[in-house]
């Protein structure tokens, strides 16, 4: 089984498959949460369900098999994260901010993918909070427990599936057990399910726990340790490897000058920190020992690779509404909304990049820009990228 790509122009509400420079398939519509992104589920998941996303239009979760056929089942929307059990058969998908500067949804949905009539979906209430979400086994029972990841305040709380899959309809209120964070303003989730260790990211460090008994234990929280914070964290269930890249951001007009750094951890807190361009890093992915990234700068757009311990970078064709200095690179340009990049690893050497706004797909690898696939749509702010890979038997296991 070769990749597949998940190509997804949230602006236009409507998104395709493809293999790697490949024609692609037809569109089909939905408005893909780009939030919450694409969730790629392990090789046991009941029914061929190879990949989820969310449609935060219609309201439902898309199901994906390995042809790229889809089904849907009824979720709460606007979708934050997505996550999945070790298994890959049960899929919980929190709710977010939407169109509103203030969190005001506290629903919760669970989907048992095993149900093939697509109706087995449950929605309860928690609390309001930009919710990051993970399923992990409890290390003292090896029950699967829902860990939520809630901001300002910033708290984990840990509700057993058993729990939600049993509270009825009419959106119950089900709580669980609750642990104070030190940071406020979670921003990126990582977990291990042969561990069953969490990784929070917040302003305080990589927040750590476990589920013991029911009950959440902290563990050691790991310092970020250059300039900043970090934002966005990816598991790399190949090598046992969590990382981030980002760093110094503190003048938001002046993200030109932003430094950036690749860190990297194993499960054991060993730690290595790699220097990288300055300027807009946005959402890496990482995959089979290689971490890609891509990096927005005036001077030129580049996408950076990692592997094997050695860093490479390819020169990106500029955007022609990229961010501009002096701006906030998430403000408009003009009367056309500043543009990004999506990224995605196709495999350990090759990435697929968009070209925001001007609608190109680039297949990188770390020598350059092998192909360039004319999208057939503007994929504005990037649009949204996943891959589909051969079945694995371990996976990040969150949406990206």
């Amino acid at each position: 089984m070769s990749p597949t790509l998940v190509l997804a122009d949230h602006r236009s509400g409507r998104w395709r498959t493809s293999e790697p420079g490949g024609a692609p398939g037809p569109w089909s519509r939905a408005t893909l949460a780009e939030h919450a992104g694409v969730l790629t589920l392990p090789a046991s998941t009941p029914g061929g369900a190879r990949a989820v996303f969310a449609d935060d239009a219609l309201g439902t979760l898309v199901v994906l098999d390995g042809a790229g056929q889809a089904r849907r089942v009824p979720v709460a929307i606007p979708a934050e994260h997505l996550a999945c059990d070790p298994t890959g058969r049960y899929v919980v998908v929190t709710t977010g901010l939407g169109a509103s500067w203030d969190p005001w949804s506290d629903l919760v949905t669970v989907v048992d993918l095993a149900d093939p009539s697509g109706t087995t979906a449950v929605r309860v209430r928690v609390r309001t909070g930009e919710p990051g979400v993970v399923i992990v086994p409890d290390v003292g029972t090896g029950e699967p427990m829902v860990v939520l990841r809630h901001r300002e305040p910033g708290e984990a709380e840990v509700i057993p599936l058993h729990d939600l899959l049993r509270a009825g309809p009419h959106c119950p209120v089900v709580r669980g057990e609750r642990l104070k964070l030190a940071g406020d303003l979670g921003h990126g989730d990582a977990a291990d399910h042969r561990s069953g260790v969490v990784h929070l990211s917040t302003e305080a460090g990589i927040e750590r726990l476990r589920v013991t008994g029911g009950r959440p234990e902290r563990l050691e929280t790991w310092p970020w340790p250059v300039p900043g914070r970090a934002y966005f964290l990816r598991f790399d269930p190949a090598l046992g490897i969590v990382c981030s890249v980002r760093g110094a951001d503190s003048n938001a007009e002046q993200w030109h000058t932003w430094t950036n750094h690749l860190v990297r951890w194993t499960l054991d807190g060993a730690v290595e920190v790699t220097r990288t361009g300055d300027g807009l890093v946005f959402r890496p992915d990482a995959a089979g020992g290689t971490v890609a990234w891509t990096i927005v700068h005036p001077d030129g757009d580049r996408l950076a690779m990692l592997i094997g311990g050695r860093l490479s970078e390819a020169e990106l064709p500029p955007m022609s509404a990229a961010p501009r200095p002096g701006v906030a690179p998430w403000d408009p340009v003009g009367n056309r909304s500043a543009q990004r990049r999506a990224l995605a690893l196709v495999s350990g050497d090759l990435a697929a990049v968009t070209r925001g706004g001007d609608g190109e797909l680039h297949l990188v690898r770390p020598t350059g820009i092998e192909s360039t696939l004319d999208l057939g749509s503007p994929f504005n702010e990037g649009g949204h990228l996943g891959v589909i890979r051969p079945p694995e038997t371990w996976v990040d296991g969150v949406g990206r």
